[in-house]
């Protein structure tokens, strides 16, 4: 008998398979550790390090959702996300950050960014996060 939980991971897994998600973060083992997550949701999952190139790419394809670390080199998080909803105003994008402030959490509100989540967060929670942001 599947208990509840149970029941909510499957409607989430049925709900996120095939879903398109972008993952730019200069940390590997969080880009990685949330490659892992959605793909075992049954997501198609692309993994950039460098969000110059992440820029091009988010630009030239449509993703269902992307996850975005605030602070990396050449182009922190918050840039990233002004570029994309510059020319692309629906997109879905959830900032991530190891080092929360005010002034970042306002920035990514103005900007349109839907969840700004602290780092480090359960797996739930991204989960949960991003079938919200899906529906």
């Amino acid at each position: 008998m599947l208990d509840i939980q149970d029941k909510s991971h499957r409607v989430m897994r049925d709900f996120l398979t095939g879903k398109s998600i972008l993952i730019v973060d200069d940390d590997d083992d969080y880009a990685e550790a949330l490659d892992e997550i959605f793909s075992l949701q049954g997501c198609r999952v692309t993994r950039l390090c460098d969000p110059v190139s992440a820029v091009g790419c988010a630009l030239a394809h449509d993703f269902d959702l992307m996850i975005v670390d605030k602070n990396m080199p050449r182009l922190d998080g918050l840039e990233f996300a002004t570029q994309i909803r510059r020319q692309k105003p629906s997109s879905k994008i959830v900032l991530t950050t190891a080092c929360p402030n005010e002034e970042s959490r306002k920035r990514s509100r103005d900007i349109g960014i839907r969840y700004y989540l602290t780092k480090p967060f359960r797996k739930n929670d991204i989960l949960e996060i991003a079938s919200f942001l899906l529906l």
